[in-house]
């Protein structure tokens, strides 16, 4: 093969070694969420998470240097796949009080119906409590997390974000709250449609204390 011929042919080869290893990350990730639900944390070695992942052990530590990384990078997937499915509802809609109420329980549903999920990120938690270096992983979790619920209800909010009367990174994290907190009640209590119902409670007394005045003129330009 001449050497024009290697030049020309480089390009597709880096794109297929690219996609790839981004098959074998996705197979890492998700296989790292299966087997912590079974599992737990400790259970779960990274020997184990390689062999459900159908690769070496070597591959494993190649593409995530610690179980701490692979963690973050699991829940981080877990939460972009769920932000991106209401974001791109959000989007396709008009910005309003409403659309932020609709996308910040659209959030939920979704993380509330993911059982494997739920089992997941318990256990995080849980262990984070006895384990420093998790930790410090679980923080920068709910740093992400709080950040992605930011961006849904401020696209959702459009230009009605300027009427709050609190920060809307503080709405944020009230919200990622809720979230965390009754999903993880979800685990002991499987009565979907109560979560669900005490969710739209505090989404509602949120909207009360903190749209109040907007959401009554936005009531009252539907009325006319």
């Amino acid at each position: 093969m001449s050497e024009h011929d290697q030049q020309t042919t480089s390009p597709q080869v880096t794109t297929s070694r690219s996609a790839e290893a981004a098959e074998t990350i996705e197979k890492i990730l998700q296989a790292t969420i299966d087997t912590i639900s079974r599992m737990g944390y400790e259970g779960a070695s990274m020997k184990e998470i390689a062999a459900s992942a159908g690769v070496s052990k070597a591959l494993l530590h190649y593409h995530f240097q610690s179980k701490e990384e692979l963690m973050l990078q699991s829940l981080k997937q877990l939460s972009t796949e769920v932000a991106y499915e209401v974001r791109e509802h959000v989007m396709g809609g008009t910005p309003s009080l409403t659309m932020a109420l609709d996308a910040a329980q659209g959030l939920f549903d979704r993380l509330l119906t993911n059982e494997v999920r739920v089992a997941f990120l318990t256990e995080m938690y849980a262990t984070a409590t006895h384990n420093e270096n998790l930790r410090g992983t679980m923080q920068r979790y709910v740093e992400l997390e709080r950040d992605l619920i930011l961006e849904v209800v401020e696209t959702a909010l459009g230009p009605f974000k300027d009427q709050l009367i609190m920060p809307l990174e503080r709405l944020a994290m009230l919200v990622h709250t809720s979230i965390v907190g009754l999903s993880i009640e979800s685990v002991v209590s499987r009565d979907e449609h109560t979560l669900r119902e005490r969710f739209q409670d505090i989404l509602q007394i949120l909207a009360s204390a903190l749209f109040l005045p907007a959401l009554q003129r936005e009531r009252d330009n539907a009325a006319d």
